[in-house]
């Protein structure tokens, strides 16, 4: 058994084992995580050249959220802000993103009816600014602490 089969049936178990409670289960592969941080790079910049802030903001209120509302899933976020977005270079980023997230990262998702919108994996989308985000090895790595900062102003 592969440790992509292995995940897939931790995932499938967690699933069954949860049955109709509220559950999103994924399975990502670990090694393609620092592949994320240039597809979320080169949408953060077509976002902010965009300067498209009420349409973020509608889209991150209407993505799919968790326990912790500042949580949204990514895929359902770009999925509502390049639908209403004019701008070419928001659409390619926001699709190329996705297309990483469903074709390389994701592996395995598993939700119920109440996490329909959720694609694999959450995302931090606060309202306001937290000095302790920036000094995460992930908003270090990636601009996506720049992005929460230009959009909540």
């Amino acid at each position: 058994m592969t440790s992509a089969e292995l995940g897939k049936l931790a995932v499938d178990a967690y699933a069954d084992h949860y049955g109709t409670q509220d559950h999103t289960q994924s399975l990502v592969l670990a090694s393609a995580m620092n592949g994320l941080i240039a597809p979320i790079n080169n949408f953060v910049k077509a976002a902010m050249a965009a300067n498209e802030k009420p349409l973020i903001k509608t889209a991150m209120s209407g993505a799919q959220a968790y326990a912790y509302a500042e949580n949204k899933d990514l895929w359902h976020f770009l999925s509502l802000y390049s639908a209403s977005s004019k701008d070419a270079n928001v659409k390619a980023a926001a699709k190329a993103l996705q297309d990483y997230l469903t074709g390389t990262l994701v592996l395995h998702n598993r939700v119920n009816a109440n996490y329909s919108d959720s694609h694999g994996l959450a995302i931090y989308m606060p309202n306001s600014v937290n000095s302790a985000y920036a000094e995460l090895a992930w908003a270090k790595a990636s601009q996506w602490d720049e992005f929460i900062a230009w959009y909540v102003k």
